[in-house]
């Protein structure tokens, strides 16, 4: 990845957080709007490259999403939890089992420190139940964006 990329993704994953942290729970409405219009725009990008099949399914979807959203919030919550818990213990995984053999020491925290705190969003996500979780999972999110901003100034 390009470090004005990882710039990109980790002033992203800051936003994010700050979005846990002040709209909680109303955030993932504003996601799954944002996901249903994107949807529909790239549908319509289809539609222009005469890709029709793959226009009317990402139109479809993307109209589901935003009319029947506020409905599926709370199974978006849990799938983008497991999501979320998923990546970070394929990337413990990865980092265990190839980046850890020749690194020791400080070093090895700071490869350990990303994937460690995506889970522990993903299972804070899991109890999305009180409006603490979402100011923890910002938290977390936000201390995870730092971590990615400093590697890719630094790294």
């Amino acid at each position: 990845m390009k470090k004005s990329e990882k710039i990109i993704s980790a002033i992203f994953t800051i936003a994010i957080g700050v979005l846990l942290m002040v709209m909680k729970g109303e955030m993932i409405s504003v996601f799954m709007t944002i996901l249903g219009v994107s949807l529909i725009v790239l549908g319509a990008i289809d539609l222009l490259q005469r890709n029709f099949p793959l226009a009317v399914v990402k139109i479809v979807v993307g109209s589901v999403v935003i009319l029947f959203g506020w409905t599926i919030v709370s199974a978006v919550v849990y799938v983008l939890a497991a999501i979320v818990l998923i990546v970070g213990i394929l990337a413990l995984y990865d980092c265990i089992r190839f980046r850890l053999r020749c690194i020791h020491g400080r070093e090895a925290l700071k490869i350990l420190a990303m994937p460690i705190i995506c889970i522990f969003i993903g299972l804070i996500l899991f109890f999305n139940k009180w409006d603490w979780v979402f100011v923890v999972a910002g938290l977390f999110t936000i201390f995870e964006g730092g971590l990615l901003l400093l590697d890719a100034l630094y790294g």
